[in-house]
């Protein structure tokens, strides 16, 4: 049997209520889900919000103002973007107006309007933002020319464009003006360099050059003289020639040039700012980092409330790399040469044991302090003491170089340090004597393994103070330039500062084969550190191995 209750007039009125707080309902809870923080962010009322309550005294009837929840009018669909905050919130809207530090916009929701500073948007979509706009860091791809270098006696540079060979010097273009170089400071030429026009020429000197080439009444020559323009941070002179080519009917990519202009103007009325900027990047290029700090610090203070901050602090946090850069390359060429130069230094040192003790704990801080003095000099005065040691460990690993304790030099290190790293594993076993001289081999060198033996016993039963007189005896009579190579192999490997490669490089002494002991024929009276036929060897003193390490 049908149903016919929901034909009833009473039923139908029922009905259309129901439907009416669905929809309510789904409206609130959809406006709950896209804005969980209310209408009224952003500080924009809308109708229904506390604002509303105040001002009206209670929540509106939905039966009774039929306009409680009719949506205010849009933007226009085109316009509307997906705005991100800093704290992730998402916004739509679309976007009224715009100046240096913020963005007005018109709210999907609630077509009210909101002021956003650039800081409250998320960072990319700021700086994206900003770029479409004209708010850009001021780097542009400036222009190049093929210049040269002199390198100068002492190590400084000049870099421009030689104009003249004539004569005991160089006529050099450079920074906008003619420079004279004696040819007698120069110690080579660099060619074919590509340095930056404005480094060369006066951005007045390229501007004729390239409004010499353009023709005033071609659009198409009129753009890429704006382009040019900008490419030596002209930026005045380059929206005149946007705007003439747009005059002059260009019909290419007239809206993209359109924004060009935009952006031309946007930088043109901050010339002066572009021009303090590059200040402080020529400083950056010359190496006076401290120059370029002091200056781009200096910005916010000149130029309050300026467009360009962003941009600044930017450059700033560049410039601080580079630097740091910089440091890091002069800290990894120094230290070694501070280490050659030190310790050839003590190798006038008569005392062996003085010596040894420098190169193993001394030498590292006088290095570094050395070292410390040479950044504050070149790069900055901010470097501290601990920084160059942080710059040092960061150093590129290149390649290994050598050290070595010689031939007759390795005994110093006592046998088991002249012998360390030595890889016992992988050697190729002796088979058993095949003939009679391979018998007689075997039986000598087990008898110079046993004098070898008793040699260590005997020396480990002797004075320290013999020993060391030994020693001692030795380095006095050690070539200075021996014992300057001595204490180099030593520091880098006992000094905590170097990589060392894991495996030395172990060469079986020429004199005894490897054994430390020499065969000998005796006719006369046997000396004390001598066997019947056997002695030790006079060249690695027992230790049996010349030691050469690599470091890094």
């Amino acid at each position: 049997m049908k149903n016919h209750h929901h034909h009833h007039p009473l039923l139908r009125w029922t009905e259309s209520v129901r439907r009416q707080g669905r929809a309510v309902l789904g409206m609130a809870l959809a406006a709950l889900v896209l804005f969980p923080f209310g209408l009224t962010a952003l500080g924009v009322a809308s109708p229904g919000s506390a604002l509303a309550l105040q001002e009206g005294g209670g929540l509106p009837n939905p039966f009774t103002n039929t306009n409680a929840f009719t949506p205010p009018a849009p933007p226009a669909p085109d316009d509307v973007i997906m705005l991100q905050l800093r704290d992730g919130t998402i916004r739509w809207g679309a976007i009224e107006s715009h100046g240096p530090n913020s963005i007005e916009i018109k709210r999907l929701d609630t077509s009210g309007k909101a002021i956003v500073p650039w800081s409250m948007l998320d960072p990319r979509q700021a700086e994206d933002l900003r770029k479409q706009y004209g708010y850009v860091e001021v780097e542009v791809n400036e222009a190049y020319v093929l210049g040269d270098r002199l390198v100068l006696e002492g190590g400084g540079t000049v870099d421009g464009v030689i104009v003249s060979r004539e004569g005991k010097s160089f006529l050099v273009k450079t920074e906008g003006t003619l420079q004279m170089v004696p040819k007698s400071r120069v110690r080579g030429i660099e060619s074919g360099l590509q340095l930056a026009a404005l480094d060369v020429y006066s951005r007045e000197e390229l501007y004729g050059l390239y409004l010499a080439e353009s023709d005033p009444e071609s659009a198409e020559s009129m753009l890429q003289l704006a382009r040019k323009c900008e490419s030596i941070l002209d930026f005045v002179h380059a929206a005149e020639h946007y705007k003439s080519a747009l005059e002059l009917g260009l019909e290419t990519d007239r809206a993209a040039v359109e924004g060009m202009l935009a952006r031309a103007e946007v930088k043109a009325a901050n010339q002066e700012q572009v021009e303090y900027l590059r200040s402080v990047d020529q400083l950056r290029k010359r190496g006076q980092f401290d120059k370029a700090v002091e200056k781009i610090d200096a910005f916010e203070t000149v130029f309050k409330g300026s467009a360009l901050i962003e941009d600044a602090r930017k450059q700033r946090g560049k410039l601080l790399l580079a630097r740091d850069e910089a440091a890091k390359e002069l800290v990894q060429r120094r230290w070694p040469y501070w280490a050659k130069i030190l310790t050839r230094q003590k190798s006038v040192e008569d005392s062996f044991e003085a010596a040894r003790g420098w190169a193993s704990e001394t030498a590292s801080s006088e290095i570094q302090s050395l070292v410390h003095s040479d950044v504050q000099a070149k790069i900055t005065q901010a470097v501290t003491l601990e920084e160059i040691r942080k710059l040092w460990e960061e150093r590129r690993r290149l390649r290994y170089s050598p050290a070595s304790y010689r031939e007759d030099g390795t005994w110093l290190l006592g046998i088991e340090a002249a012998q360390k790293g030595i890889d016992d594993e992988g050697q190729v076993e002796r088979k058993g004597p095949v003939s009679e001289v391979d018998a007689q081999r075997v039986a000598i060198e087990e008898r110079i393994k046993r004098y070898m033996d008793n040699q260590r016993l005997a020396r480990r039963s002797a004075s320290g103070g013999q020993e060391q007189d030994e020693y001692q005896v030795f380095w006095q009579t050690y070539s200075q330039g021996a014992r300057a190579g001595w204490l180099l192999a030593y520091y880098v490997e006992n000094g905590g500062d170097f990589e060392i490669r894991p495996r030395p490089d172990l060469r079986a002494c020429k004199t005894c084969g490897g054994k430390g002991a020499v065969e000998l024929l005796v006719t006369g009276t046997v000396r004390g550190d001598q066997t019947d036929g056997v002695a030790t060897c006079p060249l690695c003193r027992g230790v049996q191995y010349s030691r050469r390490i690599y470091y890094r």
